[in-house]
């Protein structure tokens, strides 16, 4: 699967302290492999954001992606009170 980012995510991203960065690598490596793995708890999300999916880094550090056909375009970054 293809994963594109937008320049919010990725300005987040750079600012990823260590062990967030090498998690978030290998995260993102997991959820090209597979989408569906349980330790990603992915989940779709409603309201407002109801275009959207999102998945877990760690305990609180998310990431925000809607789906354009087979490719993941990963929107934001950031803690759960941030980017919901």
């Amino acid at each position: 699967m293809r994963l594109s980012a937008s320049s919010r995510f990725l300005r987040k991203a750079k600012k990823l302290r260590e062990p967030q960065a090498s998690m978030l690598r290998a995260v993102l490596r997991r959820f090209a492999l597979d989408p569906n793995d349980p330790l990603l708890r992915l989940h779709k999300l409603k309201g407002d954001l109801a275009d959207y999916w999102a998945f877990s880094v760690d305990d609180d550090l998310r990431v925000l992606f809607r789906w354009e056909g087979d490719e993941a375009f990963l929107v934001n970054l950031g803690s759960h009170d941030e980017v919901y």
